[in-house]
């Protein structure tokens, strides 16, 4: 029987030593190499908007005890969309949703609020008085996959439902997110919502929210969209204005975008169209339209630089190119898109221009 001869420890000599050192360092080299490439590949899918946006939303419809055949058109609450009831402040969560990518997620109350409206107002005051949360049915969402929320609901009593704040009591008070909140109304606006929302969530990053009149919820996509860029959120907003147009102006060519709204449709099955325009105030150049468009929208009495407006009080389209100290409108217009191009060629312009809108080639 042969016995296996002993090896004997030889000591490695000072280059050997160099030697495997330097390859224990390149292969610790290539495994932070490929932990970095893992890490940035998934930071690279959260970024483009996976798993990263909630929309979390609180409608009467779903959460009350609405009747199956309730009147759509009677309701400001309610719209019919595809053959099928929703509430509006889902549809407005589902166009914030697209515009994102982010997941939807219905906030739904334990107990049903009831049919009638004013009995609906009636049990929110005395909630409010009380000081009373309400309960919340279904699991809750998983908080971790995300770093923006977004909070949709209809302003009750001047100010938001309590089950949207028992939904951010139940998520901790959404510390280290960011919130994002957007209401619907009945003509009176945010009332003081905003200030319960964040008192609400003193821990978390916000952005300034958008308040929409449920009547005008159908078209206000233009707007959501100009809002989301207005507060960096637009991850897919901007892939929404798929209609690029040029202007021109005496010789000189512009870009632009339309919103993808039904009244910037109207509008743009009239191209190319001619407007002649007259510069006002340092801020703008406008002109009336020789047709008078049938859409209905929501305005505003604001703009931001590059806006594409019209107006339907004198039936005008104005392009915005610079803030001045009266950034305060008499009168409502409605964003339907805005130009892409460096806006300082507006200060070479004469008073009065005739600018060509076209569809992009």
């Amino acid at each position: 029987m042969k016995i296996a001869a002993r090896h004997e420890f030889q000591p490695l000599s000072r280059g050997e030593r160099m030697l495997c050192w330097m390859k224990k360092i390149f292969m610790l080299l290539l495994l932070v190499l490929s932990l970095c490439a893992v890490s940035l590949c998934g930071g690279s899918a959260r970024a483009s908007g996976e798993g990263r946006v909630l929309v979390a939303y609180f409608s009467l419809w779903g959460n009350s005890g609405y009747p199956e055949g309730a009147d759509a058109t009677s309701s400001a609450s309610l719209l019919e969309t595809g053959g099928t009831r929703i509430g509006t402040t889902e549809y407005a969560a589902r166009v914030v949703g697209g515009l994102t990518g982010g997941e939807l997620y219905a906030i739904r109350t334990t107990d049903k609020y009831p049919a009638d409206f004013d009995a609906v107002i009636e049990a929110n005051h005395d909630e409010i008085d009380r000081g009373y949360l309400s309960p919340l049915s279904g699991a809750l969402p998983d908080m971790s996959e995300y770093d923006a929320v977004f909070i949709g609901y209809p302003v009750w009593a001047n100010t938001a439902p309590r089950a949207v704040v028992s939904f951010i009591k139940e998520c901790g008070g959404l510390a280290g997110k960011t919130v994002v909140p957007f209401c619907t109304h009945d003509g009176y606006g945010s009332g003081r919502s905003y200030a319960e929302i964040f008192s609400a969530a003193p821990d978390a990053g916000r952005h300034e929210g958008i308040d929409i009149d449920a009547r005008g919820v159908p078209d206000a996509r233009g707007r959501i969209i100009e809002w989301l860029r207005s507060i960096g959120m637009a991850r897919k907003a901007e892939a929404a204005e798929t209609r690029k147009i040029t202007i021109t102006a005496a010789g000189r060519s512009l870009y632009g975008v339309l919103f993808d709204t039904p009244l910037a449709r109207e509008i743009a099955a009239r191209m190319p169209l001619t407007v002649s325009m007259v510069g006002y105030g340092g801020r703008e150049y406008y002109g009336g339209l020789d047709f008078t468009p049938q859409t209905e929208a929501e305005g505003r009495l604001r703009f931001d630089d590059g806006d594409i407006t019209y107006s339907p009080t004198n039936n005008t389209l104005a392009i915005f190119y610079a803030q001045t100290d009266r950034p305060n409108l008499t009168m409502e217009v409605i964003p339907i898109g805005r130009v892409t191009s460096d806006l300082k060629i507006f200060d070479t312009l004469g008073g009065r221009e005739d600018f060509t809108f076209a569809a992009a080639e």
